[in-house]
């Protein structure tokens, strides 16, 4: 059957711009990675990462990527900065695209006041978060607004934040470093590849039927974003769940047709086919199983979790073109409830 094609908002638009503009922010995001940047985490003894929303999750793969090279990383909203024990051997990454979030920005003064080195990973370099900063790592998005769905500034922190991880990489075989490379040069197969993906899951949702997001370890950041984006555009809920705990509770409560993306490494294996079953067979579920076509030579889950993060904003933007096109801004006044910026 013919795709029907539609008309959509200026919104909409926007927001699948912001998208497509991932070919050109990840390479020259990476491209823009000061030489020295490693060298400002290498020694601490403790690495806090900090953000909100989608730079929550930009913060989570932060820590992923450095707990692989051996950095001693954690991950905290905000808020939880107060928890913490802080000191001078401890350097505070805080991140905000838009560097206005009120929140990470007083966590930030508040882990400064403590002796803490503080960082700030931002797509404005301007903005008021970088007064607060020993030092300041910029991306490369190339947008203009940060009033929409944030998903190139989301997506060019996670790659800042895996090329800073790669330059303090000692493993011989260069994985990382290779992915990286590998990364920048098929970026627009990739954005081909996730657009496929998105609208394969996008025919699996229905209005008001809630998606569940199944993943673990660095994908579970897409789970989580995709999640973020589903409820962004309010057709249907969002739910990112932990491979393991999903099989503990939340399959207690789940309704014949929900619907469920699991979410891999590529190669996949026996349990990822075994895990599917029980998702369509025991649950009634529609599922997908959303791994990296093998073609695009992604090695590590690291990198792979950026190409299905994407395929995640693809579907949610998809779902949304299907169901509610004439949308014309996020839901209102719910997104002005509380002031975060």
């Amino acid at each position: 059957m013919k795709e029907v094609e539609h008309l959509v908002t200026r919104f909409l638009e926007i927001c699948y711009d912001a998208i497509k503009k991932q070919e050109q922010a990840i390479p020259r995001t990476i491209d823009a990675v000061d030489e020295t940047a490693a060298s400002v985490i290498e020694e601490k003894k403790q690495i806090v990462l900090v953000g909100c929303g989608d730079s929550y999750a930009a913060a989570d793969y932060g820590r992923w990527a450095f707990l692989r090279i051996g950095l001693n990383a954690i991950v905290v909203s905000p808020d939880e900065i107060g928890h913490l024990r802080i000191g001078k051997d401890t350097a505070v990454i805080g991140i905000t695209a838009s560097g206005r979030s009120l929140a990470t920005i007083d966590s930030l003064r508040k882990a400064k006041s403590l002796g803490a080195t503080i960082v700030v990973l931002t797509d404005n370099k301007d903005g008021t978060a970088s007064q607060e900063a020993d030092h300041v790592w910029v991306t490369k998005s190339g947008v203009r607004t940060f009033n929409t769905s944030p998903s190139t500034p989301t997506t060019a922190a996670m790659a800042y934040l895996l090329a800073v991880s790669s330059r303090l990489d000692d493993e011989s075989e260069g994985r990382l470093e290779q992915d990286i490379k590998q990364l920048k040069s098929i970026v627009k197969e990739l954005i081909t590849w996730a657009e496929k993906e998105g609208k394969a899951i996008a025919q699996l949702t229905s209005p008001n039927v809630p998606i569940y997001l199944i993943s673990e370890g660095p994908n579970h950041v897409a789970a989580q974003i995709g999640m973020m984006k589903f409820n962004e555009y309010s057709v249907l809920k969002g739910i990112a769940a932990i491979r393991e705990e999903f099989r503990h509770h939340y399959n207690i409560s789940i309704n014949d047709h929900e619907s469920a993306v699991l979410v891999t490494r590529s190669p996949v294996n026996s349990s990822d086919d075994v895990y599917m079953s029980v998702l369509t067979d025991s649950l009634k579920m529609r599922a997908y199983h959303l791994h990296i076509d093998e073609r695009l030579s992604l090695g590590l889950p690291l990198a792979q979790t950026i190409p299905n993060m994407i395929a995640l904003q693809m579907a949610a933007y998809h779902s949304v073109l299907r169901y509610n096109p004439d949308k014309e801004s996020f839901k209102l006044p719910n997104a002005e409830a509380f002031k975060i910026y």
